[in-house]
């Protein structure tokens, strides 16, 4: 316990310091691979209070100690041959390219404002009645094709409530390879909109719901992965507001995609015209 007090007392003084340090310190270090407090700091949410962050980055550090025991070991028990992952690697490589193109060129939240106007018009014609009884939930959703080659790592990160949390990022640029995702925390959703996609019994009533719950289904082609974060099962006024924002979010969401559809079909014409397209 000495030991554990006296290593908080250090990483917190070396990471709410290292702004005023000319040295990066080192706060871990498994055989040769070093973790400086530089790093742990940029994994910080801001605003979180001073216990919770020293909380966050011990989780951290010790998320890292442990990757790194792994990858070593897995280093020395795998052959050249079991490592060769360049298919592998370059189908992700595209993946991150493909979601930081897709990023930058809807970047411009101008074009893809909706009006409250809009969303009431939304509602209207799905027929939402707010003073209803109806489940709501907080979730991460992600749909994938069920033969997707990242469809286990964003399994292995999505199910896992502390590399969730520390990997969203990571979760995010995994994404661009699914079908579709929402990966919103804070997000009030109708459960009835998600079963529209898949049916999917949820397994939780009201009063007890205590902690996240991990749903795997495959159906057909495809595989959904969903955490339910939070559940409700009556609205309140709040509720509704959120529920409201939901749906503008997803308004936007859809008008970026449609963009990029046709962006896409943009490109497909003219390298078609150029003959750059053989069948």
């Amino acid at each position: 316990m000495v030991r554990k007090l006296l290593f908080l007392t250090v990483l917190f003084s070396f990471l709410f310091s290292s702004c005023q340090q000319k040295k990066d310190r080192v706060v871990a270090q498994v055989y040769s691979h070093k973790l400086y407090a530089s790093e742990v700091q940029k994994q910080l949410p801001s605003g979180m209070p001073t216990d919770d962050s020293l909380a966050f980055a011990t989780r951290f550090i010790d998320s890292w100690i442990s990757d790194q025991l792994l990858l070593a070991e897995a280093e020395k028990a795998l052959s050249m041959r079991d490592k060769q992952f360049q298919k592998e690697m370059s189908e992700y490589r595209n993946s991150l390219i493909r979601s930081k193109y897709m990023e930058k060129i809807t970047a411009d939240t101008n074009s893809f404002y909706v009006t409250d106007e809009e969303v009431r018009a939304t509602i209207a014609q799905a027929r939402t009645n707010f003073v209803n009884e109806k489940e709501i939930v907080r979730l991460n959703y992600v749909k994938v094709s069920a033969k997707s080659p990242v469809k286990e790592k964003v399994k292995e990160i999505l199910f896992d409530e502390e590399k969730r949390l520390l990997e969203k990022e990571k979760l995010t640029e995994l994404c661009a390879d699914s079908i579709e995702y929402f990966v919103d925390d804070d997000t009030w959703l109708f459960w009835d909109d998600i079963q529209l996609e898949v049916d999917i019994d949820l397994q939780i009533s009201a009063g007890t719901f205590n902690q996240p719950q991990y749903i795997e289904k495959t159906s057909g082609e495809s595989c959904y992965l969903i955490v339910i974060l939070d559940y409700k099962s009556e609205q309140t006024g709040a509720d509704s507001r959120d529920y409201f924002e939901s749906v503008r979010t997803m308004l936007i969401q859809k008008k970026k995609n449609e963009y990029i559809n046709q962006k896409l079909d943009e490109l497909y014409l003219k390298a078609e015209k150029a003959g750059k397209i053989a069948r």
